[in-house]
């Protein structure tokens, strides 16, 4: 991976806690337990999409009014 691009996702990047509460409001949850973070980070961020390739998560698709989308359709769909 190229310093480049490393230092255009640092700048960009926003970090956001993700509390016990949040992990506790994650309903409906994920089949696979590890991957609920994942949905506490979309209610803690406020997400607009969450963007991944893990199955667990796509079937849930949508959570909560939160799109969950393959990043091969995410980079389609704002071309």
């Amino acid at each position: 991976m190229s310093c480049a691009f490393v230092g255009l996702v640092r700048s960009l990047a926003l970090m956001v806690p993700v509390s016990a509460e949040d992990e506790a409001n994650v309903v409906p949850t994920c089949r696979d337990p590890k991957d609920n973070p994942f949905l506490a980070l979309v209610l803690a961020s406020s997400a607009d999409a969450l963007i991944s390739s893990d199955a667990d998560l796509l079937v849930l698709h949508p959570w909560r009014g939160v799109p969950i989308i393959t990043p091969g359709d995410y980079l389609l769909s704002n071309a």
